[in-house]
Formats: structure tokens, C-alpha cells, sequence
């Protein structure tokens, strides 16, 4: 996975995360809070769950995540959080699966593309 993170300029804290291929590897992003989500499962005929642990190291498939987002096959969603979501502070980590629950670890078969406004 190659997430990349951008500061915003418009405060210190905000930061555009960039994900084009959001797959089971957990992704550390850092102690962040959600302003939205914009997620792509155009690529893959089958459901994703986006899963997000707030902890810098999760274990995917073992590890119970903080939050998950489920985004039906074939479509993009975006989401928007006013005040921010819940604040990961122990440092946010995020992947993208085919099962829900703690115990999914299999990445979607095609990419699956998460854009992430945090602070």
C-alpha cells in the first residue's frame, strides 16, 4: 500500500491521506480525528470494509478495530463527519477487507482507493 499524507496549509494539524490501493496491510496515519472519507470499491464486484484500530501496529484479522466502514461492490462513497469523528489518539491505523468483524484479513481483489481528511 502506498498511502501518502499531505498538510493542508490551512491549519497545522490538517492533512489530506491518500490511499490508491488500499488493500490488509495496516497503514499507520498517526494520531488523527476523521473529517470524511472518500472510498472507491468501483473496482471490485464484492463488499469491502474499511477498518480502522486506534493504535499504531493493529494485527489484521486479531486485532478488534475502533471503527468499521462497510461500502457495497461496485460503488464510491464519501462521508462527512462535522466536528470530526471519533479522535484516534493512540495513533490511527486503517485497511481494507473482504469480511467483516475483528476476524476479516483478506484484501479486496482489485484496488480499492481511500481519501482521508484528518487532523
Amino acid at each position: 500500500m502506498a498511502t501518502t499524507i499531505t498538510p493542508m496549509g490551512l491549519t497545522d494539524a490538517l492533512r489530506a491521506v491518500a490511499d490508491a490501493d488500499a488493500d490488509a496491510t495496516a497503514e499507520n496515519i498517526g494520531a488523527s480525528k476523521i473529517y470524511s472519507i472518500d472510498l472507491d470499491n468501483a473496482a471490485n464486484a464484492a463488499v469491502t470494509y474499511l477498518k480502522f484500530w486506534n493504535q499504531g501496529g493493529p494485527t489484521v484479522g486479531t486485532t478488534v478495530p475502533h471503527m468499521i466502514i462497510h461500502i457495497a461492490a461496485s460503488v464510491r462513497r464519501i462521508w462527512h463527519f462535522i466536528g470530526g469523528n471519533d479522535s484516534f489518539s493512540a495513533g490511527m491505523s486503517m485497511a481494507a477487507v473482504t469480511a467483516a468483524g475483528t476476524a476479516g484479513s483478506t484484501g479486496p481483489t482489485s484496488d480499492v482507493v481511500v481519501d482521508l481528511f484528518v487532523e
